[in-house]
Order: C-alpha cells, then sequence, then structure tokens
C-alpha cells in the first residue's frame, strides 16, 4: 500500500473513532473503502452505485446492493449506539436526525480530506 493511501486510511480511522462502531465487520471495511474512494476522488459521489459501491463489492466478490445494505445497517447501529450528541457536535444536526448513509460518507470523506497536510 502507497503511502499516501495508508495516511488517509490512518485519517479515515481518527475520524471513525468518534463513533461506536462494530470494527470487526465486514461492513466496517466497506465503510473505510467508501470513504477512502471519496477522498481520492471526490467526483465520485455522482454516482454511488457505480463509483463506490460497485468497486467495493468487486473488491470483496459480493453485489454492490450488499455493499449498501451492509452500510446502511452499520450507520443504523453506529446511530443507535453512539451518544447524540456526539453526532450532533460532529454534524451540527438537531439530536433527533440520523445522518443519511451517503451524508455520512461525504461528511467524514470532506473531514479526512481537510485535515490531510499535504494531500495530493
Amino acid at each position: 500500500m502507497r503511502v499516501e493511501d495508508r495516511k488517509i486510511i490512518d485519517a479515515i480511522m481518527v475520524e471513525l473513532n468518534h463513533f461506536k462502531f462494530s470494527r470487526s465487520s465486514i461492513s466496517y471495511q466497506y465503510l473505510i473503502d467508501a470513504i477512502h474512494i471519496v477522498v481520492k476522488s471526490p467526483i465520485s459521489i455522482k454516482n454511488f452505485n457505480k463509483s463506490i459501491y460497485g468497486p467495493i463489492a468487486k473488491k470483496y466478490e459480493t453485489k454492490p446492493e450488499n455493499v449498501q445494505w451492509s452500510l446502511s445497517k452499520l450507520i443504523d447501529l453506529m446511530y443507535s449506539n453512539t451518544p447524540s450528541d456526539v453526532i450532533y457536535d460532529y454534524f451540527r444536526f438537531f439530536m433527533d436526525e440520523k445522518p443519511t448513509l451517503k451524508f455520512f460518507i461525504i461528511t467524514v470523506a470532506r473531514n479526512v480530506y481537510d485535515n490531510q497536510v499535504g494531500y495530493g
């Protein structure tokens, strides 16, 4: 793995540490991969199925809809297990709003991208 990619993945892990995830699940790895794709290629958000879920599905020999479903369930569990004030502080939401999967991925990717010193 390239040094640049390792730095991005390390930064993603730091961001994800704000939230309560089951880090041993394959879904968590999908999430890291999805955020990594968006950090490396922000244009990928125009078509999540083709540009994000598709490459992850290919990598793990599954279907894009399985990747999307797994990620949706992972975000649902995170929302249930993470204190609402943590979610509010990170996303600037009202306490009862759950971030969508796409919003979660895009927001975390933007924070990683913005915090990467010397990225590019």
